[in-house]
């Protein structure tokens, strides 16, 4: 039997987060799973590698505990303390306005050394151990006593974020004994677009690539926009290595499917934001190239005009946004028309995308744009800044904005507001996306070819429809 196995070293680690590469994670493979469920030929075996290691990891240790989800009261206290933590990091930083160093350091990333990286290991990180502890969850490191074969025609997926991990001596050690090892690229934004990325991220993303180039045996895109920008940046950069890699793509599915040990309450609060007034939405990280300033000064011309809207923000907080998410918790309709929610769940995502009016994405740079999919999966319309791969994935099916004009958005809600979704909007009834089954079985072809040489399929590895 062969064996593909899928790294989730990140995700493992972390598997509270659930922004956009985590839920690719974990929706693939519980579909490669279901894909190979009956098959004797082909298994897949999630795994997280460190230091040299090769170690196996369960399905459910890459979810949040359900057992652990926090109380009503437990998210008042979280809140608080986010509250605290941030107007505590702003005052240190306004102090540090001529200290770049110390800037960087307040505002790094979690997965980088700074502040947060600091919290989350010495306080964080303990806290779950224990909550883990008391409830008898699955802990993280079980498994880790035990040895993985290795044998030749295994491959190696790597699908997870692990820029930041330490994988390159598992990866070595897996292809020495006669596997393969096929990278999916989500995007080449901090090398095409450093401007809009961390400096650190930025150097860890570079080292990573620099370092895959040598490690594996093909890249797949989530997108053609992805596989050409990495095609010309190969061929650009290491010629040499660019005429023997095969490259491919895939397109992410759309669909929602929950877990069985997912938390799935949709919070009071958040229902009644959706239904006030016409919500529109944004999910994304918030980070620069996301673009959610456009967003304010467009919503911001609307209620100046008295067009009675919401905005309604999903997602963490990412880097180099200070000044952007001071505006927004300073803003005077914070917490009414302007609302940021930063830990749903899946549940209350898919709430998200059911009753909101329309989602908005001005996003300037993307790999994919995965929650434009999901909207229409949902059949929520969608309105999308002019950019090639919103063109790729949303064709004549979502209507485009002018991201040099703010009033150009503005205008196209108003009129949506005053006349009605026009039809050019509305998702066409039968509309379907690719499921994450279809995006799965996808992916799973072109790892196979790469794997086994051009012609092979998963009809040669025996994988069920």
């Amino acid at each position: 039997m062969k064996t593909l196995y899928v790294d989730c070293s990140f995700l493992a680690q972390a598997p509270h987060l659930n922004t956009g590469i985590q839920r690719v994670v974990r929706r693939v493979l519980e579909n490669l799973q279901a894909l190979t469920a009956h098959d004797p030929a082909l298994r897949i075996q999630p795994v997280q590698m460190a230091h040299g290691r090769f170690e196996p990891v369960q399905l459910a240790q890459l979810y949040p505990s359900a057992a652990a989800a926090p109380s009503p009261a437990q998210r008042r206290l979280q809140r608080y303390l986010r509250r605290v933590f941030d107007a505590g990091r702003d005052l240190l930083s306004a102090l540090a306005a001529d200290q770049p160093a110390v800037r960087r350091f307040l505002y790094a990333p979690r997965t980088q050394f700074g502040l947060a990286w600091l919290i989350e290991r010495s306080v964080l990180r303990p806290l779950r151990a224990l909550r883990q502890w008391r409830t008898r969850a699955v802990p993280a490191t079980q498994g880790r006593s035990q040895a993985l074969p290795v044998t030749p025609g295994d491959l190696l997926l790597l699908i997870d974020s692990t820029w930041n991990c330490d994988i390159w001596r598992s990866v070595s050690a897996f292809r020495q004994q006669g596997g393969k090892a096929v990278a999916v690229v989500y995007d080449l934004i901090p090398l095409t677009h450093p401007q809009f990325c961390d400096a650190g991220h930025i150097a860890n993303f570079s080292r990573w690539l620099r370092d895959s180039v040598q490690q594996v045996d093909g890249y797949i895109g989530i997108s053609r926009t992805v596989q050409q920008s990495l095609e010309d940046f190969l061929q650009r950069e290491y010629p040499q290595q660019a005429a023997r890699l095969p490259l491919d793509h895939f397109l992410l599915g759309g669909d929602f499917a929950y877990h069985a040990g997912e938390t799935d309450s949709v919070r009071d609060a958040l229902r009644s934001a959706l239904s006030a007034r016409p919500a529109y939405l944004m999910v994304s990280t918030v980070e620069p190239r996301k673009n959610h300033a456009y967003l304010l000064d467009a919503f911001e011309q609307l209620w100046a005009r008295g067009v009675d809207v919401s905005l309604v923000i999903v997602g963490r907080t990412g880097w180099k946004v200070e000044a952007l998410m001071r505006r927004i918790r300073n803003h005077p309709e914070y917490g009414r028309r302007l609302q940021h929610w930063s830990d749903l769940n899946d549940a209350e995502l898919a709430c998200c995308y059911q009753q909101a009016r329309c989602l908005v994405f001005p996003s300037i740079v993307e790999g994919f744009g995965l929650p434009i999919v999901e909207s229409l999966a949902q059949g929520l319309p969608v309105l999308a800044s002019d950019t090639p791969i919103h063109r790729e994935i949303g064709a004549q099916q979502i209507g485009y904005f002018d991201l040099a004009r703010p009033a150009d958005l503005a205008e196209r809600i108003e009129a949506i507001e005053r006349e009605g979704l026009p039809d050019a909007l509305k998702v066409a009834e039968g509309y379907r996306w690719l499921s994450w089954r279809d995006s799965s079985r996808q992916l799973l072809e072109r790892v196979l070819a790469m794997g086994e040489g051009a012609g092979a399929g998963l009809e040669s590895a025996g994988v069920s429809s």
